[in-house]
């Protein structure tokens, strides 16, 4: 997105044998910030994912995470989009290795694709997932915290307060969440970092609420946590579509 949100969308990349915002070691995010067609929905989408591409991605041996960020509340300037289209690779010899795939034999999947998007192209991200326990779920809420450090605070801060946060929120409003720490590498700039919190619905709401009923503000005062950067929230609809373990 050259307007991402991230597109939502760390300083250190994800590793794909795990949920999509929650891998184990660093790796690489692409995103495609895109437009419906007139008449396609979604959910169409993400059944292409689930099926084709999922299929192709299995019979070539290919090793990638792809998952649909489905718009619901997303600030200027990266409102646009109607979803966001993510692979997630473990290395660039991964990355490279499925861009020489998709653009050979999957090059009918590639035009079927653009037949029900309209997309910008590809920007990179690095994303780090902030958890040791992995959160997998075909759909979840999606919460992108889209940040600008403050004055003398750095990535580790933003690294720490974004553990803690999601720490606090188990302990003062009962929820399990996971988070991955994303940062532009390739194609996109106007932010710092992406901190994204998701996780059940059960669980997210459970944190919302805390949120709304102002019961995690004030655990955060008490406990002294002061955010380091100045941050606008945006939700998503995360869905799972390919699940390429190694």
């Amino acid at each position: 997105m050259k307007k991402l949100i991230l597109a939502l969308a760390c300083f250190i990349p994800l590793a794909v044998n795990a949920d999509d915002h929650a891998p184990s070691s660093p790796a690489i995010a692409v995103v495609y910030e895109c437009t419906l067609n007139e008449g396609v929905a979604a959910a169409d989408l993400v059944a292409f994912g689930r099926s084709d591409v999922k299929e192709f991605v299995a019979s070539n041996d290919l090793v990638m995470n792809s998952y649909l960020w489905e718009a619901v509340a997303v600030n200027e300037p990266y409102r646009e989009a109607d979803v966001r289209w993510v692979n997630y690779f473990p290395t660039w010899d991964d990355y490279f290795a499925n861009s020489a795939a998709f653009g050979s034999g999957g090059s009918s999947l590639v035009e079927k694709f653009y037949s029900m998007v309209a997309c910008e192209k590809e920007v990179i991200l690095g994303a780090q997932n902030l958890m040791s326990d992995l959160l997998v779920a075909d759909q979840k809420p999606f919460v992108a915290s889209v940040c600008q450090l403050n004055d003398g605070k750095t990535m580790a801060d933003a690294m720490q307060f974004s553990k803690q946060l999601i720490g606090m929120a188990d302990k003062a409003a009962g929820a399990s969440v996971g988070g991955t720490m994303f940062t532009p590498i390739f194609g996109i700039s106007g932010f710092d970092y992406v901190t994204a919190y998701y996780g059940e619905t059960s669980e997210m709401t459970k944190l919302m609420n805390g949120v709304r009923d102002r019961s995690m503000p004030a655990a955060m005062v008490k406990a002294g946590l002061q955010p380091p950067a100045d941050c606008v929230n945006d939700l998503h609809t995360s869905h799972m579509m390919v699940q390429q373990s190694q």
